[in-house]
């Protein structure tokens, strides 16, 4: 049970949150939905001068690893954990320093044209949150000014942030990028068609029908017809209909196999009385290239978008179907949770849209049948309770539900979104004897919101009774992280859980805290007592010459190639899936790129990836 309790909330800790304000918004009062949207998406707008901006200050401030073999040493002596002198920290951390000062800074363009477009190809989804964001942010960043040998290395870069749903950053980039050098036709087509999806995926329909002129004057040619279908989809906005019906006349002859969809939603578009006309779902594609145009075309005339739109692609079509008033209530709390996940959207907007459901009197006055009348939705329930949660006058009686609520949205794994909508209700609440036995769930909750202070507070009310000590010292662990941001701190922490293991522990469990145990360099007794059940390992290692580019690759500081090639070698598995000694080599990867930049938050993430379920 205490491991289930320490890894379930190490996901909280490991997981940045967006945003540490929750308010309670009225839609017809304060800020609309839409603006609060379009709010985001200005703020949008500027992400990569801030994330460039935020590299260059981190380059001149980041200091050598914490868990390098010389600190490490002095961390250890005898078995035991030892605090060092924060002063002779810092002389280390200086002479590492000047020694850094000596490396020529690395950039993407420096690597070879082939390999970082097989590298870029090879690399797909990927597990970890720490991994994804910084690969993403060296994607977003390359905003470099390029030269005629650049240009394809540039494309390869914005082709992927496509590829990856980032079609905002992709179209920055593009936007950045003197399009001129490019000379491949097929990488500008597919250019073109990435900017026209991103203004059809953000609504702004005149950018739209002005870019697709410039585009036909081009005579440009993009893939499934786009540029032909989006030429009748402006037609049809500017009401010039007799147009729009020739065109898709001569569409459907140079189309081998018809676009069912586009057609179904074009002469639904042509019907001049649409009253009591049945919309067939969406249930099959053409391409994925064209969802943004379906999703445009839906929107002008106010019909609804399905799950189907953020099945395929949650990053760029939860904004729509979040705005769309057509579309079910259940879909859009659906997509603006997935949002808020993917750091997508603030919590005001998870908030308005929460607020705006239409709940009644009489719910809300039995509010036990109104839960069991939603019966399996979920979104629905999340959106009541945080509503009813808001209209308790007497404080016990919001606590009360605020509990109810955690509990609920812990069982659906939605604890993140109900720990930061409840973040200024709980922050409302005092520390006493009549809160006591609650002190635990409200100390998690201001640990999930990064409220540590406000987490310690509650600490002396914890009934020692109610939990065990492991869980009141596994809090008071993240707490001190918070206030120290040691590797020491980890180290203690890992070490006092060497005590608790017993052979009845999970394999995966004893092997991946003996991984951390052997880089970490803590020693621990209870690996000799290790059984040898299963002799073989269905896990496989990455291949040899992988491994040997990886070694050379942390021998030789190469950053950038490192974080490509152990990303490669972990082919989208999640860490406790990784063979122990991949694992370690992993560690040591990343305990050397960027001065060990990433190695805390990969070591909180690799213990709350474990299964302690089994």
């Amino acid at each position: 049970m205490f491991f289930k309790f320490i890894f379930t909330f190490l996901l909280f800790f490991s997981y940045s949150l967006k945003s540490s304000e929750v308010t309670v918004i009225e839609l017809h009062k304060n800020k609309s939905l839409d603006q609060l949207v379009l709010e985001q998406e200005n703020n949008g707008k500027n992400e990569s001068v801030v994330e460039s901006e935020d590299l260059n200050f981190e380059s001149e401030n980041t200091t050598s690893s914490d868990i390098s073999d010389d600190s490490n040493s002095e961390l250890k002596k005898g078995g035991k954990v030892e605090t060092t002198n924060l002063q002779e920290e810092d002389n280390l951390q200086n002479e590492d320093l000047e020694d850094v000062a000596l490396i020529k800074p690395e950039n993407i363009f420096d690597i070879d044209e082939i390999i970082l477009k097989n590298n870029l190809q090879t690399i797909n989804e990927i597990s970890s949150q720490t991994l994804s964001n910084e690969f993403l942010k060296i994607l977003s960043n390359s905003t470099n000014e390029i030269n005629d040998g650049d240009a394809n290395k540039k494309y390869f870069i914005i082709k992927k942030l496509y590829d990856m749903g980032e079609i905002r950053k992709s179209y920055n980039l593009i936007k950045e990028t003197n399009l001129s050098l490019i000379l491949d036709s097929e990488y500008l087509k597919n250019i073109k068609t990435i900017e026209l999806n991103y203004l059809l995926s953000t609504y702004k329909l005149s950018d739209v029908c002005e870019m697709k002129s410039q585009l036909v004057n081009e005579s440009i040619v993009l893939p499934n017809f786009l540029l032909e279908k989006t030429d009748i989809f402006c037609l049809t906005i500017e009401n010039k209909l007799s147009e729009a019906k020739l065109l898709n006349s001569l569409l459907l002859d140079q189309e081998q196999l018809p676009d069912l969809f586009f057609q179904q939603l074009l002469d639904y578009t042509f019907l001049e009385n649409k009253e009591e006309i049945v919309f067939e779902k969406i249930n099959s594609l053409q391409s994925k290239d064209l969802i943004f145009l379906y999703s445009a075309m839906l929107r002008i005339n106010e019909l609804p978008l399905t799950e189907k739109f953020i099945e395929i692609d949650p990053i760029n079509l939860s904004i729509p179907v979040i705005l769309s008033d057509s579309t079910k209530m259940k879909t859009r709390i659906k997509a603006v949770n997935q949002s808020f996940y993917e750091n997508l959207v603030t919590i005001d907007i998870l908030s308005a849209l929460y607020q705006s459901v239409d709940f009644n009197s009489q719910q809300f006055n039995d509010p036990n049948q109104t839960i069991q009348s939603f019966k399996q939705d979920n979104e629905l329930t999340m959106a009541f309770y945080y509503q009813l949660a808001n209209r308790q006058i007497f404080p016990e009686d919001r606590l009360r539900v605020i509990i109810e609520y955690w509990e609920f949205a812990k069982n659906i794994g939605l604890e993140k979104i109900a720990y930061s909508l409840t973040e200024n209700i709980v922050k409302t609440f005092n520390p006493s004897l009549d809160t006591s036995k609650y002190s635990m769930q409200i100390a998690m909750s201001h640990i999930s919101n990064k409220n540590y202070s406000e987490a310690s507070k509650w600490l002396n009310f914890i009934d020692e009774k109610a939990i065990s000590k492991s869980q009141l010292e596994y809090v008071k662990f993240l707490i001190e992280l918070n206030e120290n941001n040691e590797m020491t701190t980890i180290i203690s922490f890992l070490d006092s859980l060497n005590k608790g293991l017993t052979n009845e522990v999970n394999i995966t469990i004893l092997e991946t805290i003996d991984v951390l145990n052997r880089f970490l360099m803590i020693k621990n007794e209870h690996n000799s007592n290790f059984n040898y059940d299963f002799i073989s390992d269905q896990r496989v290692m990455p291949s040899y010459f992988l491994i040997q580019d990886i070694n050379q690759n942390i021998n030789n500081l190469n950053n950038l190639n490192l974080l490509m090639l152990t990303i490669i070698s972990m082919e989208n598995k999640n860490w406790h899936e990784l063979h122990p000694e991949h694992l370690l080599l992993l560690l040591r990867a990343y305990s050397v790129y960027d001065q060990g930049s990433l190695i805390k938050s990969i070591i909180l993430e690799i213990l709350s990836d474990l299964n302690v379920t089994k």
